[in-house]
């Protein structure tokens, strides 16, 4: 519920929604591997993701400060990644549930959407 009311709010322009190209990479292969979805629909996922109104799709990755954050304080690359681009390129916040990745943001100064 609150991911929807996130594009929305990216739909009606209020925000920009920006997702770095290697989160659609992290999607597809979670939605192939865990969920089983077949190829086609996650392709008119992707495809529908990269025209969404409000949602800016980057190929922002800088490895010096995803170097800076991995394997410590965060163990997981593709998290290193998130917060090194929001502390990079000064985003406001990151979108997530995980609530492990929200205490350790906390404490590299990058606050959670939600």
């Amino acid at each position: 519920m609150a991911g929807k009311a996130l594009l929305l709010r990216a739909e009606e322009g209020e925000i920009i929604a920006v997702i770095p190209q290697f989160v659609l990479f992290e999607i597809a292969y979670v939605l192939d591997s865990f969920y089983k979805t077949p190829s086609q629909q996650i392709a008119a996922a992707i495809r529908a993701t990269l025209t969404y109104p409000g949602v800016l799709v980057t190929g922002d990755c800088s490895w010096t400060r995803i170097l800076d954050h991995w394997p410590d304080p965060l163990p997981s690359i593709t998290d290193a990644a998130i917060v090194g681009v929001a502390i990079a390129k000064n985003y406001d916040s990151v979108a997530t549930f995980d609530q492990k990745l929200i205490r350790r943001m906390k404490s590299l100064g990058v606050h959670s959407y939600f």
